[in-house]
C-alpha cells in the first residue's frame, strides 16, 4: 500500500510539472493582462475624464494618476512578498492565525488595531526575552544585548499599558455641558403629589406562572403557581432551523411550535380590580436570563396598586450558538405577539373563580412596556392588538382587542419589524419613551421615530412624551445588565466613568414610569406635568440634564413643515416670512443612525453676515383658523450642530473683489479672530436664547425671551467609548425640547395681548450672536 501511494504521488508531481506553464507562458500572460488593463483604463479614462469633461488637458491628470497608483500597488505587493520571504516559516505560520484570533475577539471596530498592537508588543517582548535568556549571552554583542533589553522593556510595558487601558473605566467629560433649564429663573410649580418612586400603601405579593417544564428555572416549572400552555410561533419566527436551531431546541427543550408563557408577577393585596402592566426585556445572551432585572419596578408598582408582570422571552434572544447559523431573524413581531398572548391568559384568569386573580384585574386599564428590543415589541403589541390578521401572513389570525391605554419604551430599537416596509403606526394610546444620552448599545434615540408615528384621532386626554437623560446608558434600567452595554470584550471599550450611578438611573426609571402609569391608568393627572417639564419634579429627580418632549391629543397644529416643500407656507394655511437669515431650509431631521422620520425647519443666523441687522422668522396666522380659548403656544426646538454662516468665504471674496475700502475686510478679520478666540475657550458654549414676539389682530404686541421659560440646550456631546478615536457615530444628535409660552408667562407682563386673536408669531434672533436651530411642531394648547 505504501509503495502504491508513493508511486501515485510521484506520478502526480510529474504530471503537474509537465502541465505547469513555462517561463514564456508566464511572460505572455503578464503582458496580456497588463496590456488589457492599461487599454481598458486609458479608454475608459479618456471617455470619463477627457472627452466628456470639456477640459481635455485637465482630464488627462486622473488618467495618468490611475496608472501611477496601479504601479505603486504592484510595487507594494512585491515589497510585501519580499519581506514575507525573508521571514522564518515559523513566523509565517503564527502571524495570520494571530491576526485572525485577535481581530475576531474585538471585532472590526478595534480588532485590526488591537491585532497590530498585540502582535508588535508581544513580539518585542518575546524577542527580547528569548535573546537574553535562551541564547548564550557570550554570543551576543553589547549592542545586541542593549537592543534585546530595550525590546523586552518596550514590549512588556506596551502589553501592561494595554491591559491597564482595557480594565480602565474611562474618564469624565473634559468640559461638562451647561444645563440650560437650570439657568432660567422660571420654575414651574412642583407637583403636589407623593414622589412616584416611593412605595405606596399596598402590601405586595409575588408569584410566577409558566409551562411547568422549564429546564433551567424552577420558578417556571416545579415552583410555578399557575401552569400555562404553550403557543405556536411558527408564522412569526424565522431561522429556528439548522444546527443553531437544534442547539437552541436542545437547550430549552422546545422549538418555535411550543413557545412557553412564563411570567413573574408582583401584585397588590386587596380586592381590586387593579390596572395591569406587562414589561418585557430586550435582546441579551439567552443563557443569561434578563427577565429578573425589573424587580425594582414590580415591587414599586404593586405597592401603588398596579399589577406588574415581567415577561420571559429569553428563548428568542441571541446566543453564541447562533455562530452555527444566522440566528433568529427580525423576531420583534413575535415579541410583541407574545405580550398579547400573555394578556389572553390574564383575561381568562380574571374570569376564573379558581384563579388567584379572579375579579382582581382591571382589563380596561392595561399598559405594555419594554426595554431595548422589548421597547419596540411593546409598540408592536399595541399595533397588532387592533388587527384581525397578521400583516405578513393572513393565515395567522388575531382576536385580541385589549384596552391597551399606555405604552412605555425604554431605550427601544426601531424598525426591526416593518410591516409592508413601513414603521409600525400607533393610534390613540399614551406613549412614553426614555433614552440615555450615553447608551452604548442603541446609541441613537431610535424611539423618537415611533414617537412621531403616534397619532390621535380626536381631542382627548391622551398624550405622548419623550425624555432624553444625560449620563444614562442602555443597561442600567435592568439590574442584571448593569453598566455593560456590550458583552465582553467589547464592554472593556465603554466609558463607564461618564455614567450616572446605577441607583440614580433606576430612580429616574421609577419616577417616570410610575408617574406615567399613575397618570394614564389611575387617573392621577397631576403627574402629567412631569412630562411637560421635568422641573415640575425637580425635588425628586437625580441631578442631570433632561430634555423633555411632550404633545397632547387635544392640541392643534399651526406648523409642522410636513405639508409641502414651500418654505413660505405652513400646514394650517399661514405664511412664513424671514429677514437676514443665513440658513433657511426644510429637511428630514438626521440622527446618529438614519433619520427621525419627520421634516423640520432649519434656521440659522450670524452677526457677521448682516452687521447691524437682526435676523428673524415670522409665522403669519391663517385668519380662518380660530384661537378661541387658547392657553398658549408650544414649540419644538433643538440646536442644529452646523455652520451658522455657510456663505462666509463667498461673501468675504465678494468684498475683496468689489470693495475699494479695507474697512470691510478689517471688520471681518476682527470678528473672525474673536470667534476663533471664543472657540478656543475650555468652557462649554452657553445655551441659545432669542426673543419671541406675539401679535394679535388688534395690533397688540408682547415680547418675551425664550429663556423666560428656559434657555435652549446645546446638543449633548458624549464619549460612549474610552477612546473617542474608536467612535463610528457622531458624539451628539438633535433632540427636541418642548417650550411652553402660555398665559402664565404673559400674565407676568401685564400684557394687553389677546391670545384668542393671535395673528403672528415672530422669532427674533437678537440674544445669541450666531446659531442654527431646528424648529418642528408649533402648536396651540388649551
Amino acid at each position: 500500500m505504501k509503495r502504491f501511494f508513493k508511486s501515485f504521488i510521484k506520478k502526480t508531481k510529474v504530471l503537474f510539472q509537465k502541465m505547469a506553464p513555462g517561463e514564456l507562458a508566464w511572460k505572455g500572460a503578464n503582458s496580456a493582462i497588463a496590456t488589457t488593463a492599461i487599454i481598458a483604463w486609458v479608454a475608459g479614462g479618456l471617455a470619463l475624464f477627457v472627452f466628456a469633461s470639456g477640459t481635455p488637458l485637465m482630464g488627462l491628470i486622473p488618467v495618468i494618476l490611475g496608472l501611477c497608483i496601479a504601479f505603486l500597488i504592484s510595487a507594494s505587493a512585491i515589497l510585501a512578498l519580499l519581506i514575507l520571504k525573508k521571514l522564518p516559516k515559523s513566523f509565517i505560520w503564527v502571524l495570520p492565525g494571530a491576526i485572525f484570533l485577535t481581530v475576531v475577539v474585538f471585532g472590526d471596530q478595534i480588532g485590526p488595531r488591537f491585532a497590530i498592537f498585540a502582535i508588535c508588543f508581544s513580539g518585542l517582548a518575546g524577542a527580547g526575552l528569548y535573546s537574553l535568556f535562551k541564547s548564550r549571552k557570550t554570543l551576543l554583542s553589547t549592542l545586541q544585548k542593549v537592543i534585546a533589553s530595550a525590546g523586552l522593556i518596550i514590549g512588556f510595558a506596551g502589553l501592561i499599558w494595554g491591559l491597564v487601558w482595557l480594565f480602565d473605566s474611562g474618564q469624565s467629560p473634559e468640559i461638562e455641558p451647561v444645563n440650560a433649564a437650570k439657568l432660567s429663573e422660571y420654575h414651574p410649580e412642583h407637583i403636589k403629589q407623593p414622589n412616584p418612586s416611593e412605595k405606596g400603601r399596598f402590601k405586595t405579593n409575588y408569584l410566577t406562572y409558566g409551562s411547568g417544564k422549564d429546564l433551567h428555572r424552577s420558578e417556571f416549572s416545579t415552583d410555578a403557581t399557575i401552569i400555562t400552555d404553550s403557543v405556536d410561533g411558527t408564522r412569526l419566527i424565522d431561522n429556528w432551523e439548522g444546527i443553531a436551531g437544534k442547539l437552541r431546541t436542545k437547550f430549552w427543550g422546545f422549538d418555535k411550535t411550543a413557545l412557553p408563557i412564563n411570567g413573574r408577577v408582583w401584585y397588590p393585596e386587596g380586592d381590586g380590580p387593579f390596572p395591569l402592566s406587562l414589561i418585557v426585556h430586550g435582546n441579551h445572551g439567552m443563557e443569561d436570563f434578563s427577565d429578573t432585572g425589573y424587580d425594582y419596578l414590580g415591587e414599586l408598582l404593586a405597592s401603588q396598586g398596579i399589577i406588574m408582570v415581567s415577561v420571559d422571552q429569553n428563548f428568542i434572544n441571541s446566543s453564541w450558538k447562533d455562530v452555527f447559523g444566522d440566528g433568529l431573524d427580525e423576531e420583534n413581531d413575535a415579541r410583541g405577539w407574545l405580550l398579547l398572548e400573555h394578556l389572553n391568559y390574564w383575561r381568562k384568569w380574571s374570569d376564573d373563580k379558581d384563579n388567584p386573580f379572579y375579579d382582581k384585574v382591571d382589563l380596561n386599564n392595561i399598559a405594555v412596556m419594554g426595554h431595548s428590543r422589548g421597547g419596540e415589541a411593546a409598540a408592536i403589541a399595541a399595533f397588532l392588538n387592533k388587527l384581525k390578521l397578521y400583516p405578513d401572513d393572513a393565515k395567522q389570525q388575531f382576536n385580541f382587542n385589549f384596552n391597551i391605554k399606555s405604552v412605555v419604551a425604554i431605550a427601544p430599537v426601531d424598525g426591526q419589524y416593518k410591516p409592508a416596509e413601513v414603521g409600525t403606526p400607533l393610534e390613540d394610546v399614551n406613549y412614553l419613551v426614555l433614552h440615555g444620552a450615553n447608551d452604548g448599545d442603541v446609541s441613537s434615540f431610535g424611539g423618537l421615530r415611533q414617537y412621531e408615528r403616534v397619532t390621535y384621532s380626536d381631542s382627548s386626554d391622551l398624550f405622548k412624551s419623550a425624555v432624553y437623560i444625560y449620563g444614562a446608558n442602555h443597561g442600567q434600567f435592568n439590574t442584571t445588565w448593569g453598566d455593560s452595554d456590550s458583552p465582553q470584550p467589547y464592554a472593556s471599550l465603554l466609558n463607564t466613568t461618564a455614567l450616572l450611578p446605577m441607583e440614580e438611573q433606576m430612580e429616574i426609571g421609577k419616577i417616570y414610569i410610575s408617574a406615567f402609569l399613575q397618570a394614564t391608568l389611575q387617573g392621577k393627572s397631576e403627574y402629567k406635568e412631569l412630562f411637560k417639564d421635568h422641573r415640575a419634579g425637580r425635588d425628586w429627580l437625580p441631578q442631570t440634564i433632561y430634555l423633555n418632549q411632550f404633545e397632547s391629543a387635544s392640541w392643534a397644529t399651526i406648523a409642522d413643515f410636513e405639508e409641502d416643500l414651500d418654505l413660505t407656507t405652513t400646514s394650517s394655511g399661514g405664511i412664513v416670512l424671514s429677514e437676514n437669515l443665513t440658513v433657511w431650509r426644510e429637511q428630514m431631521v438626521s440622527m446618529k443612525w438614519g433619520n427621525r422620520g419627520t421634516r423640520a425647519l432649519y434656521v440659522g443666523w450670524d452677526s457677521l453676515a448682516n452687521e447691524g441687522k437682526t435676523a428673524s422668522l415670522e409665522l403669519l396666522m391663517n385668519p380662518k383658523v380660530g384661537f378661541k380659548g387658547v392657553d398658549g403656544i408650544t414649540f419644538e426646538f433643538s440646536e442644529a450642530k452646523e455652520d451658522s454662516y455657510p456663505d462666509k468665504e463667498d461673501d468675504k471674496n465678494n468684498i475683496n473683489v468689489n470693495s475699494n475700502s479695507s474697512n470691510d475686510n478689517e471688520i471681518l478679520e476682527e470678528t473672525e479672530k474673536e470667534e476663533n478666540d471664543d472657540n478656543e475657550d475650555d468652557e462649554a458654549p452657553l445655551p441659545i436664547n432669542f426673543t419671541i414676539e406675539l401679535k394679535d389682530t388688534m395690533g397688540n404686541i408682547e415680547s418675551l425671551l425664550l429663556s423666560e421659560f428656559s434657555f435652549l440646550q446645546r446638543q449633548l456631546e458624549v464619549d460612549i467609548l474610552k477612546n473617542p478615536e474608536l467612535e463610528s457615530n457622531d458624539k451628539s444628535e438633535a433632540i427636541y425640547s418642548t417650550f411652553f409660552i402660555g398665559r402664565n408667562l404673559l400674565s407676568l407682563k401685564s400684557s394687553t395681548l389677546n391670545l384668542d386673536q393671535l395673528s403672528s408669531i415672530k422669532l427674533i434672533f437678537d440674544q445669541t450672536p450666531q446659531g442654527v436651530i431646528i424648529i418642528d411642531k408649533v402648536m396651540v394648547f388649551h
